[in-house]
């Protein structure tokens, strides 16, 4: 999510005046009509103007300040999960003994019915959750 503060150059704590003040500020220079061959200038505008209709409403701002802090939350999260190599451990332990059961299984139904020894089908249906085509 992008930041409206940083687009519009104030603070988090900023008054509802600052964020008026920086906006008229940016939207002088920004303008399509105070840059009427630059792209760029009216993408950036509109960008302002959308950061500034949620800042400058009470209630706008704070639905969005929460769902910042939210976000911010939820990588943190992210971020402090660690690798447990003792999970992946036991992950992988299961998921070999599943296929080795698979492949013993398979050697005593292949050798009565003469079919391959290793039915790599099977295995991959077993390893991967769905057949091959």
């Amino acid at each position: 999510m992008k930041s409206y503060y940083q687009m519009l150059g104030v603070k988090e704590t900023a008054t509802e005046e600052e964020i008026k003040k920086a906006f008229r500020k940016l939207a002088r220079e920004t303008h399509p009509d105070a840059c009427p061959n630059d792209a760029t200038a009216a993408e950036r505008f509109q960008e302002i103007t959308d950061a500034y209709k949620i800042l400058s409403d009470p209630v706008k701002r704070k639905e969005y300040d929460t769902e910042r802090s939210n976000q911010a939350k939820t990588r943190q999260s992210t971020k402090t999960s660690t690798f447990n190599p003792f999970e992946f451990m036991m992950n992988s332990k299961n998921m070999f003994d599943d296929i080795l059961d698979e492949v013993t299984s398979d050697k005593q139904t292949s050798t009565k019915s003469k079919q391959d020894p290793l039915n790599v089908d099977s295995m991959f249906t077993n390893f991967m959750g769905f057949k091959p085509k």
